[in-house]
């Protein structure tokens, strides 16, 4: 009888254990990674926007919503400028990616590159759910 009270009470213990958000769970973030490019249309005297998917992008995610820890997972956008973590569970995330800038000379030519991070953050509240983040919209800087 002792026994079973010692089996009972450690099996108590594991189920009561609550697990952080991470990799072992069974839901799913997916995305849009999209590039905008704004031009001066002569012939209609206005300015064009031209939207595309941004193909080979790293995205990067982490696993909390600190987003100033490193991050835990990354994935590269497919030619659709699609994304996606699979087999995670409850808790909050924070998904990331940078996007390219120029610095540009007097003239117009660009002298310098620089990146910097854009940040969206969601919270699994569900197993077996998928989790949706609004597209990462990016102007692209020529």
């Amino acid at each position: 009888m002792r026994n079973l009270l010692i089996i009972c009470a450690i099996a108590v213990g594991f189920i009561a254990c609550e697990k952080d958000a991470g990799e072992g769970g069974t839901s799913l973030i997916e995305g849009d990674v999209i590039y905008f490019v704004r031009s001066w249309n002569s012939t209609t005297l206005t300015t064009d926007t031209l939207y595309y998917p941004k193909a080979g992008k790293d995205v990067y995610i982490i696993y909390s919503d600190d987003e100033g820890a490193v991050y835990d997972d990354k994935f590269e956008t497919d030619f659709n400028g699609k994304y996606h973590f699979e087999f995670l569970r409850k808790g909050d995330y924070t998904v990331m990616t940078y996007v390219d800038s120029f610095i540009y000379n007097d003239l117009g030519g660009p002298i310098a590159t620089y990146d910097y991070p854009i940040f969206k953050h969601i919270k699994i509240t569900d197993n077996n759910s998928v989790n949706t983040v609004s597209d990462f919209v990016i102007e692209k800087n020529q």
